[in-house]
């Protein structure tokens, strides 16, 4: 893919600064990252890397501040590249520098906490034309008695493959696709599972920063649509990603159901997420009816405890209770129930509401002896004035 202003001459290592971390066998992977202006994170996310002893490839795409200076302590692998509001064109050149073919993307807010290499190296071998899914824990602080946590919210997405087979198409919300391909709703990768976790702590700033970065992923999402056949649902599923963050949830909401109406593969990936974000909008904006509608639609694709406590809200709000207590009590035994933050609390209160007043006294009193054990394994309080829930 032909790039603009790439440098085919490293910028030159910091004589003298850069240490030897490594304490085992390089593996046979280059790791691929663009950067700007992100002095704040990449030396941490380097760092990480090193005792891995993998190459790594460094893309600066206009840097102001000391991100250069500290990429080249750890990497003689540093190029520049001239922003041309493309990331597919960033990330794709710096696949070309690599050494290796094989390849893993990270970004420079996301460290890497473990990677079993002997599982990397058999999936390599097992998987050549597959592409690796990898686990990213989103890290968000809360205060919890005063004293600021991690919470982590889970993504799975494709970050590894063979450059002989794939590369990145579309300018921005860049996505692993096949060299050879005509029509992206033809596109459903093949992938496995990544013995990698990495935590991102890119979501984990202030609001004003993040409404900002929304602003300018919206504006380069909206000059997007209609460029590529078959792209313009992913386009509008992160168009209403944007506006959700935002706090728009009415245009939030006609951008999903227009991913919805032009989708034509149900088996894209982002639907899931898609279906989710739309539901929480409608209920947001006080529309429980649709929200419901949607979601008794798509009952079999229900996935996720989170998709699972909407629908059990969305039913409670609609006065189902038979389907509300159902998903309800069911989430209360996930593995990732509390993933739900606050919203557990919510999913209990609603439980507690039907079994009062359905009359089921011993049912409601087994749910309240629950919560009150799930608030002792996680060092809380839980009373429970009134009808309600409170935690301390």
């Amino acid at each position: 893919m032909q790039t603009i202003g790439r440098h085919d001459r490293p910028i030159l290592l910091a004589a003298g600064h850069r240490k030897d971390y490594r304490i085992m066998a390089g593996i046979p992977v280059s790791v691929c990252m663009i950067a700007k202006n992100e002095e704040q994170y990449i030396e941490q996310c380097l760092r990480k890397l090193l005792r891995y002893n993998m190459e790594i490839i460094i893309v600066d795409t206009g840097s102001t501040d000391r991100t250069k200076e500290i990429a080249a302590r750890y990497t003689d692998q540093l190029f520049d590249f001239a922003w041309c509001d493309d990331f597919s064109s960033a990330r794709n050149y710096a696949v070309s520098k690599a050494s290796n073919n094989w390849i893993l993307i990270l970004d420079c807010d996301e460290y890497v906490q473990e990677i079993d290499v002997a599982k990397l190296r058999t999936c390599m071998q097992k998987y050549p034309k597959n592409v690796g899914v990898m686990e990213i824990g989103n890290v968000h602080t809360v205060v919890e008695g005063g004293v600021p946590k991690e919470r982590l919210q889970m993504d799975e997405i494709p970050r590894f493959f063979n450059r002989n087979y794939y590369e990145y198409h579309f300018r921005i919300h860049e996505q692993i696709t096949p060299k050879k391909w005509d029509n992206y709703d033809e596109i459903v990768l093949e992938t496995f599972h990544l013995p990698i976790t990495v935590k991102h702590y890119g979501y984990d700033v202030p609001r004003a920063e993040m409404l900002k970065k929304q602003e300018r992923n919206l504006k380069l999402l909206l000059n997007s649509l209609g460029e590529t056949q078959g792209m313009d649902d992913y386009v509008y599923f992160q168009i209403g990603q944007s506006y959700y963050i935002l706090g728009d949830y009415e245009k939030a909401i006609e951008a999903y159901d227009m991913c919805l109406e032009i989708n034509r593969n149900p088996e894209k990936k982002f639907l899931n997420i898609c279906l989710e974000a739309y539901a929480e909008c409608l209920i947001k904006v006080g529309n429980a009816e649709d929200a419901y509608r949607l979601l008794d639609l798509n009952r079999a694709y229900l996935q996720t405890t989170r998709q699972r406590y909407l629908f059990g809200k969305a039913a409670h709000l609609c006065r189902d209770y038979v389907t509300a207590v159902g998903f309800l009590t069911q989430i209360t035994d996930a593995a990732d129930f509390e993933q739900l933050g606050d919203d557990v609390y919510d999913a209990y209160t609603r439980i507690f509401a039907i079994f009062s007043e359905t009359g089921q006294s011993d049912e409601f009193e087994r749910y309240k002896e629950k919560l009150a054990e799930f608030g002792r394994q996680h060092g809380k309080q839980i009373t429970f004035p009134g009808k309600g829930v409170q935690e301390s």
